[in-house]
């Protein structure tokens, strides 16, 4: 889950924000939602694909669970931490367009995060296999 909350900081504020801003031409504003939104949503969603990958990856068992796992606990913990804070639990989500975005973000984040739980478990099968094969020589 940290993997995929660095990633979404790292692309969308950090060494590539001044690239992505250019390229997508977005200026802050209330109208720049729109034109953000798609490109948020990639961000989430490739995030969430490298910190299933890595859930799955160092899971001790149930690789595709945890990996899967991910995106739903980030989406838990918000609104825990909201009201331990004493705010709303979604305090940005007050229309009926902000809750439809929030569940094609949330919808978007599971699918990518079991994609890459799948590739994770991929991944430690074989190099489990790797590892078997070297020690036996």
């Amino acid at each position: 889950m940290l993997v995929a909350f660095l990633l979404v900081l790292l692309i969308l504020f950090g060494i590539l924000a001044p690239v992505l801003s250019w390229l997508f031409q977005l200026e802050p504003s209330a109208s720049a939602v729109r034109n953000f939104a798609p490109l948020a949503l990639f961000v989430c969603a490739l995030s969430f694909y490298f910190g299933g990958m890595a859930g799955a990856y160092k899971a001790p068992d149930r690789h595709l669970l945890h990996g899967t796992l991910v995106a739903p606990v980030a989406f838990v913990i918000s609104p825990v931490a909201n009201i331990l804070v004493g705010k709303t639990p979604f305090p940005g989500i007050d229309s009926v367009g902000a809750a439809l975005l929030a569940a094609v973000f949330l919808a978007a984040s599971v699918a990518a995060s079991y994609v890459g739980a799948r590739r994770g478990h991929a991944i430690h099968v074989h190099n489990e296999g790797v590892l078997r094969r070297m020690r036996r020589t």
